[in-house]
Parts: structure tokens; sequence; C-alpha cells
């Protein structure tokens, strides 16, 4: 499936991204392009489903390796940090957006990749045509505030590191999708929660984690953690002149029955005690699959046939 994937290089905001694409013919050319943004720990390939289903129904796809992941490298300011802003991410699908020919897309995230389409949705409407969150919805929550969740430790520079360099790059991806979500107590890191006898997920084969750990080999992980964990108080910041500016596109909210984000605080109550329909006035649907945080992984055909008939109407 992944073998039947183009792949090219694209200059945008100063970098050359990495896309991986599926499809074509007459309809799709010039309005009928989607964007899919990945997560962490994720490239491209977390789309593979998705890139085939949607060229199947006739659209063409696009997943993009996002800024410091998988082939697309990631600069460093005169500082020496990763150039990791939400102005660089949004600037970065811009710039693919009109080197794919500059019409509006249909957009999809995942996990993180979700805050950098939610961000384009706000600071540039008229280049979505429409856009669909899996995971993570517009906001309304707080993620939890214990020093081990993982999330927290990651943030934290150079801990994730240290402790991801013990391992090969497989074996952390591994233990990754099969430890979402646990705390650490004091004395744990974040890889020696997982067990010999945690259950695998059926979707993680070992061409899975091959692919995927061959492309994070190649980036590292310090870049994907600074991307998704770090520096988030400057992140806000830099988002200042968005705040409490609603989304507009219209959208679409895919979530799995046991996504361990839905147990994050307010949550639940945001998404459907209409907190978020009051920020996403446009939100059409709130759909609940089976699965985990990777339901496009737990859940493929049902989340393309979600896609379709929600790019369809």
């Amino acid at each position: 499936m992944a073998e039947e994937a183009t792949h090219r290089l694209i200059d945008t905001n100063g970098i050359k991204m990495h896309i991986a694409e599926m499809g074509s013919g007459k309809a799709i050319i010039k309005t009928q392009k989607r964007v899919l943004l990945h997560g962490f720990p994720e490239t491209w390939y977390t789309w593979r489903f998705q890139l085939k289903g949607l060229a199947d129904a006739g659209f063409h796809a696009v997943a993009p390796d996002l800024r410091g992941f998988g082939l697309t490298k990631c600069p460093r300011d005169s500082y020496g940090n990763f150039k990791l802003t939400p102005l660089d991410l949004v600037g970065d699908i811009v710039g693919l957006v009109y080197a794919l020919g500059g019409d509006p897309v249909f957009v999809v995230g995942h996990d993180v990749g979700t805050s950098t389409g939610w961000n384009l949705c706000r600071m540039r409407p008229d280049l979505v045509r429409a856009y669909a969150s899996l995971g993570i919805p517009f906001g309304g929550f707080k993620r939890p505030t214990e020093e081990g969740f993982y999330g927290n430790r990651f943030g934290v520079p150079g801990r994730a590191e240290k402790d991801f360099a013990r391992f090969d790059a497989a074996t952390v991806l591994k233990n990754i999708y099969m430890l979402f979500c646990r705390f650490a107590g004091p004395d744990e890191e974040i890889m020696d929660l997982v067990t010999t006898s945690d259950p695998i997920p059926s979707w993680l084969t070992e061409e899975f984690i091959k692919v995927q750990s061959e492309l994070y080999e190649k980036s590292g992980f310090e870049c994907p953690l600074c991307f998704t964990y770090c520096d988030r108080m400057r992140a806000f910041e830099l988002m200042a002149p968005w705040i409490n500016m609603p989304v507009t596109s219209r959208c679409l909210y895919i979530t799995g029955k046991d996504d361990y984000v839905r147990k994050f605080p307010g949550l639940d109550e945001y998404v459907t005690g209409g907190g978020m329909k009051r920020d996403v006035p446009n939100l059409v649907d709130v759909a609940v699959l089976p699965g985990g945080h990777f339901v496009e992984e737990d859940s493929p055909e049902e989340v393309n046939s979600l896609l379709i008939r929600f790019f369809k109407e």
C-alpha cells in the first residue's frame, strides 16, 4: 500500500518538505487536494490507509513529514534553537498549499498535527475548504499536571532524549505506542513503564515499526520532542493575536472511544456540552469510533468513510 505513494521534496518557507502523495485525475488537480498532518511519534506513514482510501475515492491526498520529522529537516536559529514556532509550522503548510497550486485544500490533523491545522484555520481560512481533527479538539481542556505524565516528562529538555538513548529507535517507538497513557513514578523513566506482558495493538506490526523507525533514525527524536512538548509558553505568546478567535471553517472532530485524551480534565464536557460548538460554530459532527488515540490505525476504514463523506458534502 505505502509503496504506491509517490514521494518528492517541496520548497516551502525556507525548508525542503518531504511529501508522500497518492491520487490523480481531472477532478483532483484544482480543488480536490487533501493535506494530512501527522502527530508524535509519527511521520507521513501514519496516513498510509488514508492516502489509499482517499485516492481510491478520487481525491489527491498529500501527507507531509512535518518540520523536523522523517525526511523533512528543521533549521536552527542564530541561538542554536530549532525554528519550531506555530508561525513556522503554519507557514510550512501555507507554502505547501501554494506549491500544490494555491487553491483551498481539505485538511486533516492528528495529535499535535491538529494544532497546526487549527492554527491554519484561524490564520489562513482562505486556504482551508474544511478541516477534520482526529484526537484533539480545538481547546477547552487541560493536560494532566502530574510530573510523571509523559507529556510533562517529554517537555523537560534532554530528559526524554537521555531516556530514549538506552534503546534503538524501533524499541522506543514500540514502547511509546504501547504505553499511552501512563504515569511514571519519581524514580522511573517513561521507557521503563512498558513490560513484556503489555498487549500489543493489532495494527502495531513489524512492518509499521520498521518503516517508522528507519525514518526516526534519520531525524532523531530531539526535534520531534521539541515540536511536540517544549517551549509551550513561547507558543502561547506568539498566538496571542488570535486568542479567543473562533474557527469559522467547516469542521469534523473524530475521536477513539478509548482515547486517553478523553480523560483529560474538562475535555468531554467541552466537546459535548457546547463549548466546542461555540468556538467552532461550523462543527458539523463529533464522531466516536472504536479504538484509542491512534484511531486512524485502529479504525482506518471507518475514518476513511467519515472523511470521504465529510469532504463530499
